[in-house]
């Protein structure tokens, strides 16, 4: 069963609200080894780093709508397949993937 871009952010929220994040390394070892686009020439620790980068970028911004983004994101790649990733489930327009 495939859940709504909706219902996903709905529980990403809540999983923020519980203190469940997954950190920039889990989630760039998750990409890394599904080998999606984007990150076949890229290790996991370079992800780490530019996820990283782009978080402490959110932080230092007074828009929290992309921090919450950021970490929406990140929840969302952390319990997504890798096919589900591949197909752009946890893609957000507005934020500079990393």
């Amino acid at each position: 069963m495939r859940l709504s871009r909706t219902t996903r952010n709905a529980a990403a929220f809540l999983l923020l609200l519980a203190g469940c994040k997954p950190t920039c390394e889990q989630v760039c070892v998750k990409l890394v080894e599904c080998g999606n686009p984007g990150t076949e020439r890229m290790s996991a620790p370079e992800c780490e780093e530019q996820c990283n980068e782009q978080k402490e970028l959110y932080q230092r911004w007074t828009d929290t709508q992309l921090r919450d983004a950021m970490d929406e994101q990140l929840v969302c790649i952390d319990e997504s397949s890798c096919d589900e990733i591949a197909d752009g489930v946890c893609y957000d327009e507005a934020l500079w993937s990393f």
